[in-house]
């Protein structure tokens, strides 16, 4: 459980500032609370996909051993 919620401080730190940091730079005339609001979604959705959907993709999808 514990290191869920790292993950999930992880994922949502990184990629909503890195987001945040797009939007800022390359985005169009949004205001610093609409980026900011943006930014926080974005990393909160990223977060939760860090903990519940990319762990199933991985197993699911991952490198399987095929013998022959």
């Amino acid at each position: 459980m514990k290191a869920k919620i790292i993950t999930f401080m992880v994922g949502f730190l990184t990629m909503g500032v890195f987001y945040g940091l797009l939007l800022y730079f390359f985005g169009n005339e949004a205001s610093a609370e609409q980026i900011l609001n943006q930014a926080l979604f974005f990393g909160f959705v990223w977060g939760l996909a860090e903990v519940f959907v990319f762990p199933w993709v991985r197993k699911r999808f991952g490198r399987q051993d095929k013998t022959s």
